[in-house]
């Protein structure tokens, strides 16, 4: 007995100090974090950007940021679209930044996104400074970002990737055939593709259809983008593409895709010589992270203009991990509606919605909102389906050309796996009910008749009311083109889940000017009268230990991602069919846009 009380104190003992270890672990990196000092800029620097991680709108402010935690690969810290603009802004004024260094290499970013960074450096040629890029293997999408440098150079055993735009999507409908799993769905709308991949074998016409729009119109923004920058003609530029002519370093030189074959060394020379350093010296580089802790915030006024970042599927309840939670969202729009400090209210949307009860709960609070302060949206990458509900009654909507939004439509899913609960597991079920529906069909059986159409009637009803809420939003700043309110009939024209880029959204209504956050920003200053004003970021910064939360959970998601490369999207899809509850205003495959 008494080695045992010996074996269970050590335990306890034990314990008792791993917890106390990991307290000053976490209270150290705690301390650490606080007393981070602004970095300071040597004379004649070039600001290092490496952008070829995937960008939020707003900082991940990640404690674990660049640590190996349990063997998994260190994380970036993630620095925001917001910070990267600001940035860039501010390193156009700062007399010790030189230049812009690029390092390029795999981006899989938002289009739109992208473009905001390239008008960033754009505006900072403006101030005669240079922008260099430079990378080994570059993607397509790198190689856009890299057009808004004065000079491209790539590795002469490099290359890059210029193919033009198109999606190969994957259906799934054989596979639950033959696992015995029936998927029930409703829907409103020919274009609401969102179904397909349950419900069939392939593409339909109609999503073909607007797939070939969405992927024309953001294929000529493309090519005109690139060829004003490289001086080329786009006729020229579109045969490189549909030949693959971009097939070596030497040839893209040759083709004026690029300025020169260099080594990296070479780049540093160019570098130096550029900033006017001794090339035997070391070059002063400064990274993008470190630059973003110089920026100041303006605390000079009390008016406030409230920046709401709404980034992530939409879900009921609370937000987490990436999610915006109507509960969470409504909470907040409800306290700055309140807050006299708050003179206008900018929504910025990088959302493909998700679900119905939970965006028309945001859109509630927001609707609230609009009456005593001015509401603008500005659109990210994509602000389709939820993620338009919620903004569609906005004052004025900004959006990039090659933003993706509309999907005005609803659907809902329901597996029926009662075939493969018998056949393949042997699993049978029974059942009991007093009432007609008291077993309501779903996982183990099939809807009837009369539940089939109850459900079809709230899809449809759900729809009704997602095309009144855009015709009352819309019609208050948006005409049609003999001057007439926008109407719930004229809305069906554009709705039916059909999905539209920026530039397609002005030319239907759904979208008032191509802009990004700060056009979004001066507007509502603007009709609020403000003369001088302080911009405020919010959800606001999250606590030490829900940041702790967050990046376990980070680090959980890149090593799924990682263990499955490409098939993560497979993943992610059966995820959401997994999780998903109730009818949905979401886009569910990714466009690769």
């Amino acid at each position: 007995m008494r080695q045992f009380f010996k074996f269970v104190f050590a335990t306890i003992t034990g314990l008792f100090l791993f917890i106390l270890l990991g307290i000053f672990i976490l209270a150290g990196i705690a301390a650490s974090a606080g007393k981070e000092k602004k970095a300071t800029v040597a004379a004649n620097s070039v600001l290092k950007l490496d952008l070829n991680y995937a960008i939020p709108e707003k900082t991940n402010d990640n404690p674990f940021a660049g640590m190996s935690i349990f063997n998994l690969k260190p994380s970036k810290k993630a620095i925001g679209l917001t910070e990267i603009r600001e940035s860039i802004a501010k390193a156009k004024k700062d007399d010790n930044i030189k230049g812009i260094y690029m390092e390029l290499g795999l981006n899989d970013n938002g289009l739109a996104t992208l473009e905001v960074i390239r008008q960033s450096l754009a505006d900072f040629r403006k101030s005669g400074k240079f922008v260099y890029a430079y990378g080994e293997v570059l993607n397509q999408k790198s190689y856009y970002l890299a057009t808004a440098a004065d000079k491209i150079f790539i590795n002469p055993q490099g290359g890059m990737e210029l193919k033009g735009f198109g999606r190969e999507i994957m259906y799934y409908k054989g596979m639950f055939d033959k696992l015995g799993i029936e998927v029930q769905d409703f829907h409103c709308g020919a274009f609401k593709s969102a179904i397909e991949p349950f419900i069939r074998t392939d593409m339909s016409e109609p999503n073909r259809k607007q797939l070939m729009n969405i992927y024309g119109d953001v294929y000529n923004q493309f090519l005109v983008n690139i060829a004003k920058e490289r001086k080329l003609d786009t006729a020229d530029l579109n045969k490189i593409v549909n030949n693959l002519s971009a097939e070596s370093a030497q040839k893209d030189k040759e083709l004026k895709l690029i300025d020169d074959v260099l080594y990296y060394d070479q780049v540093l020379d160019l570098l130096k010589e550029k900033v006017g350093v001794d090339k035997k010296k070391d070059l002063e580089s400064i990274e993008l992270a470190k630059y973003a802790s110089t920026l100041e915030k303006d605390l000079e006024s009390s008016n406030k203009v409230a920046v709401v970042y709404a980034e992530g599927e939409i879900v009921d309840g609370e937000s987490e991990d990436g999610k915006i939670g109507g509960e969470t969202f409504s909470k907040l729009i409800r306290k700055l509606r309140k807050d006299e400090k708050v003179k206008a209210i900018v929504l910025r949307v990088n959302s493909p919605g998700g679900s119905a009860l939970a965006s028309d709960v945001m859109w509630r609070e927001l609707v609230l909102a609009k009456k005593e302060k001015p509401l603008v949206v500005s659109f990210g990458d994509v602000a389709a389906s939820g993620g338009y509900y919620i903004a569609c009654m906005g004052d004025r909507i900004y959006a990039q050309p090659n933003t993706i939004t509309g999907s005005i439509g609803v659907f809902g899913l329901l597996p029926n796996a009662k075939k493969f609960f018998n056949e393949k597991l042997g699993i049978t079920f029974d059942e009991v009910k007093v009432t007609k529906h008291g077993v309501l069909g779903g996982l183990t059986k099939p809807l009837d008749a009369e539940e089939m159409a109850f459900a079809q009637r709230n899809v449809e009803k759900t729809y009704r009311e997602f095309k009144q809420r855009v015709a009352e939003g819309r019609s208050v700043v948006k005409k049609d083109v003999n001057g007439v309110a926008l109407d719930t009939a004229y809305i069906e024209t554009i709705a039916q889940g059909h999905v539209w880029t920026g530039n397609q959204g002005i030319e239907n209504g759904l979208v008032d000017e191509i802009g990004g956050l700060d056009e979004a920003i001066a507007y509502a200053a603007k009709k609020a009268n403000l003369k001088d004003y302080r911009t405020k970021a919010y959800p606001e910064e999250k606590s030490f230990a829900e940041k702790i939360t967050e990046s376990f959970a980070d680090a959980k998601a890149n090593a799924i991602k990682e263990q499955l490369g490409d098939q993560y999207e497979v993943y992610k899809t059966l995820e959401w069919v997994k999780k998903s509850k109730g009818l949905q205003m979401r886009m569910v495959y990714d466009l690769g846009l």
